[in-house]
């Protein structure tokens, strides 16, 4: 295995706190790998456990061994792929963050502030921690302002570092009047709040949960807590768009050209060409169906038929995509080995 030539990407990412031992955590990281084996790309999942001790404080900040005697999270001899939710309890750890880009989990935001760097910036002390954090959230940069002699250093966010200079001549006070007065967003009406029924919810299913309470003029928060008085645990959101980008797959071979439809009639014949558009027909109208009952009953989950059938999906553009890859790789040998031009 050539290990230079491959690639890691992060596929999932769970945190939990110990029910039992204060500060300490656990972290479960998914990677998908790429990389190359006897001249062919291959792909493989890797996962990795860790544990921490992590306080606000600041007093304990590190990365431990997770201890040999102590049951694992990812138990010995597990098979296929784990999945975590937050609030899930495995022994006596308790998931506090869970992000699976595959089973489509998405953590809730903002992190704990355990976990912020912007609450706690000895966060950044555990950069296996911190980086796959960074991936999940996307966390703004957070620069440092030099302060005068004896003040404790403040971060502010990277756009604002730019107004910090001063011409003061001395004046303590001076600082203070440079520094613009935060705005506070003002909060929505509460007869507002209560006349948004679930009706006007469902309209934004397709929006991220962001988008549609800046539409719905409340807060995230508040968007949540409408959803769970209706019902809905989490934001259907990512399983509309799954559903959606399915849908667009078929729609895009029961509408090729009339050439390529003209070619493959002519390898198959007429019973096994209408079995196969009546199968893909019938495959659309049930994807359409159940993305209207995911609107009505956002609770709900997929389909194990569904899924089986995105699973099939995703691999299928694996394919083509390796297969383009390996196309270019031998077109670049074919070039290197010509040489230059006379």
């Amino acid at each position: 295995m050539d290990m230079d030539a491959a690639v890691s990407t992060l596929t999932a990412l769970s945190v939990f706190a110990s029910t039992v031992e204060q500060a300490a955590f656990r972290s479960v990281h998914g990677y998908r790998v790429i990389g190359r084996k006897d001249g062919k790309w291959v792909r493989w999942e890797r996962w990795v456990e860790r544990q921490f001790l992590l306080s606000l404080s600041g007093a304990r900040c590190l990365e431990v061994p997770v201890p040999a005697a102590s049951p694992r999270i990812l138990m010995a001899g597990w098979h296929g792929r784990p999945v975590f939710r937050e609030g899930q309890t495995v022994g006596t750890w308790r998931c506090i963050v869970a992000f699976d880009s595959v089973a489509a989990v998405a953590p809730s935001s903002p992190p704990p502030p355990v976990l912020s760097p912007a609450v706690n910036p000895q966060l950044e002390r555990l950069p296996n921690l911190y980086k796959d954090l960074q991936k999940v959230f996307q966390f703004p940069k957070v620069e440092k302002v030099p302060q005068r002699c004896g003040a404790k250093e403040q971060p502010i966010h990277s756009d604002e570092a730019g107004s910090s200079g001063s011409d003061s001549d001395g004046d303590p006070q001076s600082d203070k009047e440079l520094v613009p007065p935060v705005q506070k967003q003002p909060r929505a009406n509460r007869k507002h709040i209560d006349s948004i029924t679930l009706d006007e919810i469902a309209q934004y299913f397709h929006l991220p949960i962001r988008e549609a309470s800046k539409t719905l003029k409340i807060g995230v928060s508040i968007l949540k807590r409408k959803c769970r008085n209706y019902g809905i645990p989490r934001w259907p959101h990512r399983k509309i768009k799954s559903l959606d980008s399915l849908i667009s797959d078929l729609e895009f071979v029961l509408e090729d050209d009339e050439e390529d439809k003209q070619q493959e009639l002519q390898q198959l014949e007429e019973q096994q060409q209408a079995a196969a558009i009546k199968a893909l027909t019938k495959r659309k109208m049930l994807l359409e169906s159940e993305k209207e009952t995911l609107q009505q009953k956002p609770a709900s989950d997929l389909m194990t038929e569904t899924k089986q059938f995105r699973e099939d999906v995703f691999k299928r553009r694996y394919r083509a995509k390796s297969s383009v890859m390996e196309m270019e790789a031998a077109g670049h040998t074919a070039e290197a080995s010509l040489g230059p031009d006379d």
